[in-house]
């Protein structure tokens, strides 16, 4: 993708807020006579000389009193701050704070000027030459920074866009898809009113603050505590007027670059520019919308158009360079509006979802009552651009208001994707991924509250700072402290999201679910993906290692994603441009434990997928004192935490690990040949026990790795009244190659960080019990061998 300063149009733009002129003027005046100060004393050494002498003595204080060099770095400055006496504790090795300023010669003063610039509290004054450049449909920026290499400074946006357009600071890193890059490149997005014809965008203008951190601050941030606040203070300290510019040589240079957009300048006449817009939903509610061209569309140019939902917490993206979308399942913007290795390319529509980034009204958690409406609305109104290709009708004529369409996205984004083509025809195919069929039964599977991951999702929200039905957090608090939650909070749940939707879809699906994903485990593809398959609605599927969770698994992260991405395009290139005459790829394949890909030609919700069970039987069992998670149960993972660093601590608890204190059920591997042991093994027990436990938990252990599969943890339901029960369950669905000599421990226990409920307390006697472990009639099959088809993007 193109960067500022690549092709099209260039737009000179002034470099400094006239809020910090007069500033800039006496920073100015301060850098020369510090420069005539340096001329005079080259060195520190000429410095302390001079000021040893007679003459400089004379007039001063007593030397018993009178500050070193080294104490003059931080005294020098007249105005006291927290930040100033975090700095003078650090340097003088106490915290009673500042003393008096030292009294001495001008030169003096800047003897210990020299001494700063030499332990590097100063840097270098930042100079910028902002620039505006339109290309391929985007206009692109650039801060242009001076000084030091861009990559050294930091870059905020102090003032947004003041007519409602939007500012994306940073371009992906083409070395590593996952990471932007702040070098001072960004992309602007104009407003245009709902209501206003294509064209007629105001003058806009936004400031970006170009800033760096001094020597001084950059040693403070190695602190261990203090060093994480340290850069947000500095940041808040820039922006503030005239503090920001007193306190500089101390805590770090900054300047502010200001652009002036005007968009009838910078684009030609004709051509399809990316912008904003707020669209007004069925209840007056105003939902933020972002839209690009394709890069290949021109003036009087069409093409179809793809729809991407952003997850929970996350707004619509606004970032042309994206490679890697939602949860690394989902292809970014850029690939979309630029399909690698193909003509056919698409426009691309994001959006806030409702109570989210800059929409109005409260989020209701994918309703197709709200939520849903509102993307029907977003689509009437994506109908109207000239740049959007039409849907046909039988005679081949454009069917106004109907465009082509697709839709992406993951998680929450996944969720609207079924919603929306649960209850609009318009919706011409469709790539769900990491999505769910029902809320109810993601979060309150067998009633048991998953409490991990729902303060996850709420802490989500709270970040965020999201506007939600006031129902979602009195719910998360009681299912934390209670493990259970109410018929009313159960109902809003189980209206959320697609559920009964899924039968009236009629647009084909490429299903992706992860198969370490907690939140929405793989059986929820499996029951949606089994309704439109049914229906006779083509449909594939696609299990990745991922999803809400941490794949622990061996592989390639980037062939997996680039196999996602692959086949996603070809999806849609196979139903938007070609009516689905395109192959497609394989009806169903898995990435097992190893990070190996297999495929079937068959999807796991037809009974013919399944070959003979291997089957365990333990008579004994054993015997389990159930307690909340205190003493050995099943999490947190912390192995999610060498994965992936800090993020890995909130989200181990979520995540299933070998427990210590468990019933052990030895599961042996097949005698003879190897065996894809894909879908919900199923598990029979006999029990009694007193308590209050109202569930124990299974999981699977993997004894060559010593994980438990897919990280993912089964709540049984129990009733600990002395009696004794039998329980019959299927747990959460797994992929797993299982070979001679391979093993499994099926682990009962009696708590788990997953769905910590204090209330649980018991002990339960375990016996007869079985396992099925459901396998592939044919073994699992090489990626391609059944199917027959090449996964490629069509050209």
């Amino acid at each position: 993708m193109p960067t500022s300063g690549s092709g099209g149009s260039s737009y000179s733009i002034s470099d400094e807020a006239t809020e910090d002129a007069e500033v800039s003027e006496a920073e100015s005046g301060s850098a020369a006579d510090d420069a005539e100060a340096e001329a005079v004393v080259e060195d520190q050494s000429a410095a302390l000389e001079w000021l040893s002498s007679p003459e400089a003595v004379a007039g001063r204080a007593p030397a018993d009193s009178t500050p070193t060099i080294q104490t003059a770095v931080v005294e020098s400055a007249a105005v006291s701050s927290p930040v100033l006496d975090a700095v003078n504790g650090v340097l003088d090795g106490a915290g009673d704070g500042p003393t008096a300023p030292p009294t001495g010669s001008p030169l003096e003063w800047a003897a210990a000027a020299a001494v700063r610039r030499e332990i590097g509290i100063f840097g270098d004054p930042i100079t910028v030459d902002p620039t505006l450049t339109f290309s391929q449909g985007v206009i692109y920026g650039n801060v242009n920074a001076g000084g030091e290499p861009a990559t050294s400074y930091t870059y905020t946006l102090t003032s947004g866009p003041n007519a409602g357009g939007k500012v994306f600071l940073g371009r992906t890193d083409p070395t590593d898809p996952q990471k932007t890059i702040q070098d001072g490149s960004l992309s602007y997005l104009p407003f245009l009113n709902e209501n206003a014809p294509m064209g007629a965008f105001a003058p806009e203008q936004f400031t970006v603050m170009v800033s760096q951190l001094s020597g001084l601050m950059t040693l403070l941030q190695k602190i261990p505590l203090l060093g994480d606040f340290v850069e947000p203070i500095v940041l808040a300290l820039q922006q503030t007027p005239f503090i920001g510019s007193l306190l500089q040589p101390i805590i770090g240079y900054r300047t502010f670059a200001t652009f002036d957009a005007n968009v009838g300048e910078l684009v030609p006449d004709g051509d399809p520019v990316a912008f904003t817009t707020m669209v007004t939903s069925f209840d007056g509610v105003q939902i933020s919308t972002n839209l690009f061209p394709s890069t290949t569309v021109g003036a009087g140019a069409q093409a179809p158009t793809i729809f991407e939902g952003p997850g929970l917490g996350a707004n619509g993206s606004t970032n042309p360079t994206a490679v890697i979308g939602t949860l690394g399942f989902v292809p970014g913007m850029s690939l979309i509006r630029d399909v690698p290795d193909s003509p056919f390319d698409y426009n691309y529509v994001s959006w806030d979802p409702r109570g989210e980034g800059a929409s109005g009204g409260f989020l209701q958690l994918d309703n197709p009552f709200y939520e849903g409406r509102d993307v029907q609305h977003i689509i009437d109104y994506v109908a109207t651009l000239p740049w959007t290709q039409l849907s046909t009708n039988g005679d081949g004529d454009p069917v106004a208001g109907d465009p082509q369409m697709g839709m992406v996205g993951g998680s929450y984004g996944g969720g609207i994707q079924w919603v929306t083509a649960g209850i609009d025809k318009r919706v011409d195919a469709f790539v769900p991924a990491a999505s769910w069929n029902s809320l109810n039964q993601s979060l309150y599977p067998t009633g048991d509250f998953k409490t991990s991951w729902s303060l996850l999702l709420g802490l989500d929200l709270l970040e965020a700072g999201a506007r939600i039905n006031s129902r979602i957090y009195p719910a998360i608090v009681q299912g934390t402290l209670l493990g259970f939650i109410g018929e009313s909070d159960q109902a809003i749940l189980s209206s959320s999201g697609p559920t009964v939707l899924v039968d009236a879809i009629t647009a084909p699906a490429l299903v992706i679910q992860g198969t370490a994903d907690g939140l929405f485990p793989l059986n929820e593809s499996i029951i949606n993906a089994g309704i439109l398959a049914a229906n006779g609605v083509p449909v594939k599927m696609i299990w990745a290692c991922g999803g809400h969770g941490v794949c622990l698994n061996p592989g390639s992260a980037a062939a997996q994603f680039e196999n996602l991405a692959d086949r996603t395009l070809t999806w849609l290139t196979s139903y938007l441009y070609f009516g689905g005459q395109v192959p497609t790829g394989d009806v169903f394949q898995w990435y097992d434990q190893n990070g190996d890909l297999k495929s079937s030609d068959l999807l796991p919700s037809d009974p013919a997928f399944y070959g003979d069970d291997l089957v365990t039987v333990d008579i004994a069992g054993g015997s389990l004192l159930a307690q909340p998670l205190c003493c050995g149960g099943s999490g947190p993972q912390l192995k999610a935490v060498e994965a992936v660093g800090a993020a890995g601590v909130l989200v181990s608890p979520a995540l299933a690990a070998p427990a210590r204190d468990a019933i052990n059920i030895a599961v042996p591997g097949p005698l003879l040949a190897t065996e894809e042991v894909v879908g919900a093994p199923k598990l029979t027990f006999t029990y009694s026990g007193l308590g209050t436990n109202r569930h124990v938990y299974a999981q699977l252990v993997d004894n060559k790795t010593d994980l438990v599969l897919g990280n993912i943890i089964t709540p049984v339901p129990v009733e600990l009244d002395g009696r004794t029960h039998e329980v019959t369950i299927d747990m959460e669905s797994i992929a797993y190659t299982m070979a001679p000599g391979d093993s499994l421990t099926l682990q009962i226990v009696g708590a788990t960080s997953v769905y910590a409920d204090a209330t649980q307390w018991g002990f339960i006697d375990v016996s007869n019990v079985r396992l099925a472990l459901p396998t592939v009639a044919a073994a699992g099959a090489p990626v391609g061998a059944l199917a027959g088809e090449e996964i490629a993007v069509a050209v």
